[in-house]
């Protein structure tokens, strides 16, 4: 018998098989070319969005950080209050519009975790805003109210192909003009409204350290109203409003501890400061278990 008369191969190795040709015409062949361009796409636009969603995060960071620089030793407040409120509604007609065209015709829950961040980032710094901006009422707008400033018109007006049709098709134009809108979700507004929290505790503290004890006991009752009003939602099953409420339970306590050195030390409770290092138990009931 003949050596390698098995397999018909020197090497006893597995024979090469000819390279076949995809056949473009083959219609499941051209379902998966387009499977392949519509997740294409999706990457493109999610990474797109993101890349906006950190420009608004960066922006409204900042302004959070400008707001704080208000003080009533230097009567700064009316200057700081409309250079903050400029720079608000300049990332609304800019910034958030160009997330709301690349949202435009989609599913706006699909990209959530790209824009996430960012708006609730900016729903933060828009309430600290307007929170700062009302003397007595010390109100903040709700996510309708935030959702009517989202509202835009496109810019481009569709090309007119038949010269009898040019007028008539420029007054519906003007009629009926292409609007689209931010969709600003509840939730997410409910997420970042519980990050407002951590600033009116900075506030209390800041106010401390500014002899202004008035506004400290204040920007207190504040925080328990917000911490009261959270901990009444049926949050079991929401991870991350849990994480939140944890935290802002940390803040109502820091803000306590400040007033309470106010109330008992009075004028000295700026000069002797307040710790802030006692956190609290794990036993103790939160209220909200």
């Amino acid at each position: 018998m003949p050596k390698n008369s098995v397999c018909g191969n020197r090497n006893n190795g597995p024979r090469k098989r000819p390279v076949q040709q995809l056949d473009e015409d083959n219609p499941i062949v051209q379902a998966f070319r387009n499977y392949s361009n519509e997740l294409t796409a999706k990457h493109d636009k999610h990474e797109r969005i993101i890349k906006l969603s950190r420009d608004i995060t960066i922006e409204s960071k900042r302004i959070i950080f400008f707001l704080h620089s208000i003080d009533s030793r230097k009567e700064n407040k009316d200057k700081i209050l409309e250079e903050a409120e400029t720079r608000l509604n300049k990332l609304i007609k800019v910034n958030f519009r160009d997330v709301a065209l690349e949202l435009r015709n989609q599913d706006v829950y699909q990209f959530r975790t790209a824009y996430s961040p960012g708006l609730q980032e900016f729903i933060e710094a828009y309430t600290y805003m307007e929170y700062l901006r009302e003397e007595e009422g010390k109100s903040v707008s709700d996510w309708e109210a935030l959702q009517s400033v989202m509202q835009y018109e496109a810019d481009e007006i569709k090309e007119i192909t038949a010269d009898n049709q040019a007028t008539v098709d420029e007054a519906v134009a003007e009629k009926n003009p292409d609007k689209f809108k931010f969709f600003v979700d509840p939730t997410e507004y409910v997420l970042g409204l519980s990050d407002l929290t951590g600033e009116l505790m900075r506030r209390c503290i800041n106010s401390l350290g500014s002899g202004d004890t008035d506004t400290c006991l204040d920007t207190c009752k504040v925080l328990q109203d917000f911490y009261t009003g959270y901990i009444s939602l049926n949050c079991q099953r929401a991870r991350e409003l849990w994480r939140k409420i944890t935290t802002m339970r940390q803040s109502v306590l820091k803000a306590e501890n400040v007033c309470y050195n106010v109330k008992v030390r009075g004028g000295e409770a700026a000069k002797w400061g307040a710790t802030f290092d006692h956190k609290p138990a794990e036993d103790v009931d939160e209220g909200f278990y």
